[in-house]
């Protein structure tokens, strides 16, 4: 494969997140708590959980509802020490305690597995019950608010509910995006001389549930919240002058919108949409909220706010498919059909992207958040440079791509499996009277191995990447034999022709010698020679290349010396030390 390394058994316990459900937030984490004191107001049967790592100290609290199988808030602290949204993890959390208190005393949660969910679904929401929903695993306290530990903390579903995947992705995001850099700025202005609290919540919708009656045999477990929203604390630590509060709410829908408020006002609000009598307070006093800095605070929001404003963009359609989103929303929408007695049974859907990076990222989220696969189609032949700033429809159908479901009766090399089996401890496929392994996670890129991953159970292993069906010459691949590794070295599949031919590799970052990156339908391989190499332009000039853009790559799957970066180090070229004898090699990036 790309780069060489070992497969490491992992002990269920060390890659466990533990939480603790308590019976009163402030003997155990009540630190991401204004003023220590949690909100008032909510339902008081619903189960109180300190998130915590092993090891680590709790990194968020969470209110729990059992009846509806959501949260109904989490409370945390703005981590000023994250500076990016990379790194998420493929894996979900459940809480035993909440199911079995009685059999767990251990505090740990444990990774989703098919025995674990049988045993702890009666209390609590599986992966399984956001399927083909059309709804995502919405974090409350975000995972791009986290670092490291704190991240994987957030990765569990007592902190997730199901959001629409378009408000989830669009809207709601751009906000979260949007409040972590106006977080990050005012906390850096003031040197860091003050502590951030968040509260983001749900309202539960109790006339909507997932999933729905058509698709499942264990329908309408999990409910889905009308609305979303977000409560922020900002205490400075010297000056209360420069202390401040505001929220927003936002509709749990395709086109809802988001509204930017005061914190008495989104308590009232959330009072109103409960139907309770009973008042809510998210923060003691409201947290500085006569300050009068809502104004200041919507400046930052207001390109999101005049979007709203304007006529609703939604994702760019050719006629014939807004004609068909039409026909099927009036469909869905129609009281003329009984809800029992109508159903999609069946709908292809075909996505458009300007270039391979737009494509990878949004693949790799499809991957993680709805647990489907987008299988390129069509790859136009553009370099890196075609690519500066423009609107799609610039480049219309640079990449094009079926949506698929990720998980497959598959091996995690691609074979395809006469028998399978996924258990807590592992993952077997049975394909041509061997045994190998498959994939119980998605099979994402890790950058820091240069390869793609995935669990097998408890195992983390080397998997071949579902993306693509066509060839590096663009020819179609069979439906049923998509680009993979079948247990080589190399990508490719059987084509329509009868014939077989290579793919380009899922490596939309590989890197030419000569510093340019490589075509986007041709990344860095073999292709049947000695040597790993691509084009670089649109006449075919190529060059020997490195897997990755990164600063210790070089050519061939070599990896450069930890202490001799790629650079040209008095050269005229790119190359670096790979071992400790000198012995050296190209590379591609000027790092030194």
């Amino acid at each position: 494969m790309f780069v060489p390394a070992l497969l490491t058994c992992i002990v269920l316990r060390a890659f466990s997140v533990q939480a603790k459900v308590v019976n009163d937030f402030k003997m155990n984490c009540d630190e991401f708590f204004y003023e220590k004191t949690e909100p008032v107001g909510m339902d008081q049967n619903a189960k109180k959980i300190c998130q915590v790592t092993r090891n680590f100290a709790p990194h968020y609290a969470t209110l729990y509802s059992i009846r509806h199988k959501i949260p109904l808030y989490s409370a945390y602290l703005f981590d000023r020490t994250c500076f990016d949204d990379s790194g998420r993890f493929s894996y979900w959390h459940l809480e035993p305690q909440i199911s079995k208190p009685e059999e767990n005393e251990e505090l740990y949660m444990v990774r989703e597995n098919q025995n674990y969910k049988r045993a702890y679904k009666d209390n609590q929401a599986i992966s399984d019950d956001y399927s083909e929903t059309g709804y995502d695993r919405g974090h409350l306290n975000p995972n791009s608010f986290q670092c490291g530990e704190g991240r994987k903390a957030t990765f569990t579903l007592t902190n997730a509910a199901p959001m629409d995947a378009c408000f989830n992705r669009n809207q709601w995001g751009k906000w979260e995006k949007t409040l972590r850099i106006l977080l990050r700025d005012t906390i850096s202005s003031d040197g860091w001389l003050a502590t951030v609290y968040i509260v983001t919540g749900t309202v539960p919708d109790v006339n909507l549930r997932i999933p729905q009656r058509e698709i499942s045999e264990d329908p309408e477990r999990v409910t889905v919240p009308s609305h979303i929203w977000t409560a922020v604390c900002y205490k400075h630590h010297v000056d209360d002058e420069k202390s401040f509060s505001f929220g927003y709410m936002g509709e749990n829908k395709p086109e809802g919108s988001i509204s930017l408020m005061s914190v008495p006002n989104l308590n009232t609000q959330i009072k109103n949409l409960y139907s309770q009598q009973s008042e809510i307070s998210i923060f003691v006093g409201d947290c500085f909220h006569d300050n009068n800095k809502l104004d200041k605070v919507r400046v930052k929001f207001q390109k999101l706010i005049s979007q709203q404003s304007k006529e609703k963009q939604g994702v760019q359609m050719s006629l014939g498919v807004q004609n068909m989103c039409t026909a099927l929303k009036r469909a869905t929408d129609s009281n003329i059909v009984p809800e029992k007695k109508f159903k999609v049974s069946e709908m292809i859907i075909k996505l458009a992207f300007d270039s391979m990076n737009t494509f990878y990222n949004e693949a790799k989220d499809l991957k993680i958040s709805s647990g489907s696969s987008c299988l390129l189609t069509r790859v136009k032949p553009l370099v890196r440079s075609d690519l500066r700033k423009r609107d799609i429809s610039g480049v219309s159908g640079a990449v094009e791509c079926l949506l698929v479901p990720e998980k497959q009766m598959t091996a995690a090399d691609g074979s395809p499996c006469s028998s399978f089996s996924d258990s807590r401890y592992s993952c077997v496929c049975e394909t041509n009277g061997e045994f190998k392994s498959c994939c119980s996670t998605p099979c994402l890129y890790q950058d820091n191995l240069n390869s793609y991953r995935c669990y097998s159970g408890q195992t983390e292993i080397e998997c071949s990447a579902r993306y693509s069906l066509v060839t590096f010459k663009g020819e179609k691949c069979l439906d049923d034999h998509p680009c993979a590794t079948y247990g080589n070295d190399y990508y490719w599949c059987k084509t329509i022709s009868g014939s077989w031919d290579y793919c380009s590799p899922p490596l939309w970052r590989s890197k030419a010698k000569n510093g340019k990156y490589c075509r986007s339908d041709h990344a860095c391989a073999k292709y049947g020679s000695g040597d790993m190499w691509c084009y670089t332009d649109d006449e075919d000039n190529y060059d020997k290349c490195c897997t990755s853009d990164d600063c210790n790559s070089a050519v061939n799957g070599q990896t450069c010396r930890s202490n001799h970066k790629c650079g040209y180090h008095g050269k005229d070229y790119l190359w670096c030390y790979t071992d400790y004898k000198n012995n050296w090699d190209y590379c591609c990036k000027s790092c030194w």
